[in-house]
């Protein structure tokens, strides 16, 4: 078969995915390019199982959904028909609006998603056994590990405090979480098999930042942990790691750093979360041949 498919594939692809029909109403040749559509679009086998149902589309749990670059990554994923499972630790209002807009997202693209906010504090221990028992009963096809706390420490400020919070949030938490949804992600609709997206940060990846020690020694925490999990969960599912540089600056950030970040960034801009957002897309739905990799989006900050 060529590439992409033959023409009557690609029509029955464009068909389904506009529509969720098969032409001619089924039978022994929906079957075969069912079978043939399946290895061509990652939301095929989700959507085919249940005609575009709620219930059998992939579920994808997004931390840190409520605002920012989470927000961006929700609706990016909504208008691909995906449900979602938002969390937050206290923007609760927002994340409510977060999940109402991706629904409406989700309905102009030609889907009907669930979308639900859920509390969540990475740091304890017993929120994350709920907030798993939560996602759960919804099911769960893949995880984007956003939510994070970035903060100065000063070097001679520094407390075991900071050090132990810090990596709860970045790297204890994600990992419990990932643990007790293994189960929901091993048994993924998307095709390829379960995701798991983290966020570390270029300044991780050999480029320290004086100030900022416990954020970035967590942050390469979750480089090491992604490619430990790559392993843990192979094959039936994938864990990719994004470093972004910056695609939304920090909420008051100096006028003068930003400056002269954006000095030595080859593209001379700060990115957009929709960039991000749309990476998350890629690493969850499409990479189906990708895992243990750690991706940049910096405009070439780390060149630098």
């Amino acid at each position: 078969m060529r590439r992409g498919g033959t023409p009557s594939t690609r029509a029955a692809l464009a068909l389904f995915r506009r529509f969720g029909v098969w032409p001619n109403g089924g039978g022994a040749e929906a079957a075969r390019e069912s079978r043939i559509i399946g290895a061509m679009d990652p939301l095929h086998a989700a959507r085919n199982a249940g005609m575009g149902a709620v219930s059998r589309r992939p579920t994808v749990l997004v931390t840190g959904g409520a605002r920012r670059v989470g927000r961006a990554i929700a609706l990016e994923l909504a208008s691909a028909g995906c449900n979602l499972a938002l969390t937050y630790r206290a923007s609760g209002s927002e994340c409510a609006a977060t999940a109402a807009d991706a629904r409406r997202v989700a309905h102009d693209a030609g889907h009907e998603i669930d979308a639900q906010a859920i509390e969540l504090d990475l740091a304890d221990e017993r929120s994350v056994d709920r907030a798993a028992a939560e996602v759960a009963a919804m099911g769960c096809d893949a995880i984007v590990h956003n939510a994070s706390e970035y903060r100065a420490t000063p070097f001679g400020q520094l407390c075991a405090d900071d050090l132990e919070r810090m990596h709860r949030v970045e790297v204890v938490g994600p990992m419990l979480l990932t643990q007790a949804l293994r189960g929901e992600l091993s048994r993924s609709r998307i095709a390829g098999g379960g995701a798991v997206v983290f966020f570390s940060d270029i300044y991780a990846l050999g480029r320290p930042r004086a100030g900022y020690a416990a954020y970035l020694l967590a942050k390469a925490g979750v480089r090491a942990l992604s490619e430990q999990l790559a392993l843990e969960l192979a094959p039936q599912v994938r864990v990719n790691c994004i470093a972004p540089g910056v695609v939304m600056w920090p909420e008051g950030f100096p006028e003068e750093t930003k400056q002269a970040i954006l000095a030595r960034t080859p593209l001379a801009r700060a990115g957009e979360p929709e960039e991000a957002a749309r990476l998350v897309r890629f690493l969850v739905l499409e990479a189906t041949f990708m895992t243990g990799e750690t991706m940049r989006i910096d405009g070439g900050r780390s060149l630098r």
